[in-house]
């Protein structure tokens, strides 16, 4: 797993163009509207990002209610804060921090969620465990990391494209650790919370152009595998997956999540 310095500077330098993909919002409203927190909710999200989740869920519990999102990555969480004044959404507010330091009375919140965040914490089953606790009766948890199925077939073809460059780069993407649904329900019975449902939702991002492709794989965390390579071997692998998109025909990105939601008794 990478560490947090790791997983700052890549996300920092994505911060320009995560935001405008759409993935990252389809999937961030369908984990709310799967938790579907009440009018008047405490929310808290956790690995916010751009707010991606925390919006959607602020307009599902409007301004009576409330929502925190915390994120390691100061530069997401700035994008977040002028979506939320933008929209509106004052009862919304988003702070830089460790989730993994984050700490709430129990009962005091009445849903938590992560939408792809939860793989880069250490102690996945430490960090459920915490926010289990903090849930009031009737509280839900939500959480949402990829399947197998991430980017297809461009993101495979971007690595290939690196490593027949650089045989050096490793590609040990987090989000590996919780890739299936029995890896996913085992976390939370480790964290000694109860199995949770947990759906499969499939999405094909649609691709206009293979051009539209590059500004996909800058928005994700393999921004920072390609800022460290050199300018020319960075252009040959743009060059080498653009082209292969195009001889291949693709017109849209396969993806595949998992969305765990798991209740504490009313």
């Amino acid at each position: 797993m990478a560490d947090h310095a790791t997983v700052v500077h890549a996300y920092t330098h994505a911060a320009d163009t995560l935001d405008m993909l759409p993935f990252w919002h389809y999937y961030g409203r369908r984990t709310v509207e799967l938790l579907a927190p009440a009018r008047g909710a405490r929310v808290v999200d956790l690995c916010c990002g751009t707010g991606a989740s925390a919006l959607p869920a602020a307009e599902a519990v409007g301004p009576s209610g409330s929502v925190l999102g915390v994120d390691l990555t100061p530069a997401l969480v700035e994008v977040a804060r002028v979506r939320a004044n933008e929209a509106g959404l004052s009862h919304a507010r988003f702070e830089p921090g460790d989730v993994e330091t984050l700490a709430f009375p129990p009962g005091s919140v009445d849903a938590v969620l992560s939408a792809f965040g939860l793989f880069f914490v250490d102690d996945i089953p430490g960090q459920l465990a915490r926010a289990w606790s903090w849930l009031a009766p009737g509280g839900g948890l939500a959480t949402t990391v990829w399947a197998e199925v991430v980017l297809a077939p461009g993101e495979a073809w971007f690595w290939e494209a690196v490593t027949a460059e650089d045989p050096s780069v490793g590609h040990i993407s987090p989000a590996g650790r919780l890739s299936t649904p029995a890896a996913l329900v085992q976390a939370h019975l480790d964290a000694g919370v109860p199995a949770p449902t947990v759906a499969r939702e499939r999405w094909v991002m649609p691709l206009a152009s293979p051009d539209d492709f590059w500004p996909v794989i800058m928005g994700t965390s393999n921004r920072g595998v390609v800022e460290a390579l050199p300018s020319d071997t960075r252009a040959r692998v743009r060059a080498t997956v653009t082209d292969r998109l195009r001889r291949e025909g693709v017109t849209g990105l396969e993806m595949e999540a998992l969305v765990a939601i798991v209740r504490r008794p009313s």
